[in-house]
């Protein structure tokens, strides 16, 4: 059995989280792992499509998914809708491409952030946002 984890530290940066890496390229995962490391995060696993994401959400049980949308196999939005249906709390950041429509479809199927997936800088503060338990989405211009 895993032991608590502090998720807020005064509304400042999250000391603390265990996340899910969900991208079919290595090299960004590759990517993802150093950056979300280098904030002292946990990176419980990594898995390249949307079959796995739901599979280690189920295993791992992570405080946030930062999850692909173009995936072969399984699209990132249906694997999110389905792991929201299972862990209705469970946090997911859905990387992209800039797209409003994308955006809403995401907050629709209840996903709390939304990122381009050329913004790391921008992940980051999107993750930092969802550990902190506010919304995060970058992908249009609102």
């Amino acid at each position: 059995m895993r032991g608590a984890r502090t998720l807020r530290h005064d509304d400042g940066p999250v000391k603390s989280a265990r996340i899910l890496i969900v991208d079919d390229y290595a090299d960004i995962r590759t990517a993802l792992r150093r950056r979300l490391t280098a904030e002292n995060w946990e990176v419980c696993g990594e898995v390249c499509d949307g079959l796995e994401a739901i599979e280690a959400a189920r295993r791992l049980v992570p405080d946030l998914i930062v999850m692909d949308l173009c995936m072969p196999g399984m699209m990132g939005l249906e694997a999110a809708r389905k792991i929201r249906e299972e862990f209705p709390a469970m946090l997911i950041m859905l990387m992209t491409t800039p797209d409003a429509d994308l955006e809403e479809a995401a907050r629709s199927a209840g996903i709390r952030g939304t990122v381009s997936k050329m913004a790391m800088d921008k992940m980051v503060s999107g993750v930092h946002a969802l550990l902190r338990g506010e919304e995060f989405h970058e992908l249009s211009e609102r």
